[in-house]
């Protein structure tokens, strides 16, 4: 179940990545790893100088308790890049659909299934965060970890498989490119224009001709 160096893990971790920023057809912007420094030099300095902290745990009881939470909500809010359920619910907040990013998810997902299952996503995600909120009912919190294995299996009840392809993908996925033409339209006559065509049929086969 969860441990408390899982958070410092990742930062850590993302500490040692270098990102590039690569246009996503469309709009919008994605951040794709390009290197990672691959050490353990950080690893063993981390957690030497969290076991001299023993130490000098009368000097570091004197740090403010809201510079501790802080640091743990920049570390949180850093995190969020990249993250899939938070980018798409930040498609939320954008009405027209037609300025979403072009993420895998945005182009081979329909909108409604994309929002149903962020939605479900979501709401557990708040439970998620009320079980490690509310002392009184945290004795629920690995029994609910362990549901979501349940949860998920059930989603195929709700979702195709190419659609849980997509919004469950193990890896960071390519974007689908722009398509380089649109297809071509299709005169849509009216009645006005259809009583405006000449009585001849000779001229009548032209002027109806695409």
């Amino acid at each position: 179940f969860p441990h408390n160096s899982t958070a410092p893990s990742l930062i850590h971790q993302m500490s040692l990545t270098t990102y590039e920023t690569v246009p996503l057809p469309g709009g919008g912007t994605r951040q794709v790893v390009s290197k990672v420094a691959e050490q353990r030099v950080t690893n063993l300095t981390i957690h030497i100088l969290i076991g001299l902290s023993l130490a000098v745990g009368s000097v570091v009881s004197n740090v403010p308790k809201a510079v501790t939470f802080g640091i743990f909500l920049v570390m949180g809010f850093s995190s969020l890049s990249g993250n899939q359920l938070f980018e798409r619910v930040w498609l939320w907040t954008i009405w027209d659909s037609s300025a979403y990013p072009r993420f895998r998810f945005v182009t081979r997902v329909p909108f409604g299934s994309l929002h149903k299952y962020t939605a479900i996503q979501f709401a557990c995600f708040i439970v998620l965060y009320i079980l490690t909120s509310v002392s009184a009912v945290a004795v629920v919190f690995p029994f609910f970890m362990a549901s979501l294995v349940f949860v998920r299996k059930s989603l195929r009840w709700i979702f195709t498989e190419e659609e849980l392809a997509e919004l469950d993908a193990h890896d960071d996925l390519p974007p689908d490119e722009e398509p380089l033409t649109k297809p071509e339209e299709k005169t849509v006559r009216t009645l006005d224009d259809v009583e405006k065509l000449p009585v001849d049929p000779c001229e009548w086969t032209r002027a109806t001709s695409f």
